[in-house]
């Protein structure tokens, strides 16, 4: 998946065979370059320890996507300040 189909608050379902054993969902709170910050939303009750070691959040690269149920926002273009108003 690319970075511009990634959008903060979208809910993703993941596989990361490193951390988690089965696949889980999680909210995007941002997006890198290649990866995105979740927090962990959904999982199954076997990793329900794994999730509490990552204290519910995780850095998946977007090859780990499975699939993006949607349901966030495209990212807003920066408001023009004073500062960076052309005259």
């Amino acid at each position: 998946m690319k970075k511009e189909d990634i959008h903060l608050g979208d809910t993703l379902t993941v596989k990361v065979k490193e951390d988690m054993e089965q696949p889980f969902t999680g909210t995007v709170q941002k997006v890198y370059e290649n990866s995105a910050l979740l927090a962990i939303t959904n999982y199954e009750s076997a990793d329900r320890q794994n999730a509490a070691e990552l204290n519910f959040k995780i850095v998946i690269n977007f090859k780990a996507i499975v699939k993006n149920l949607g349901g966030g926002k495209p990212n807003p273009e920066p408001e023009e300040t004073d500062e960076t108003k052309e005259d």
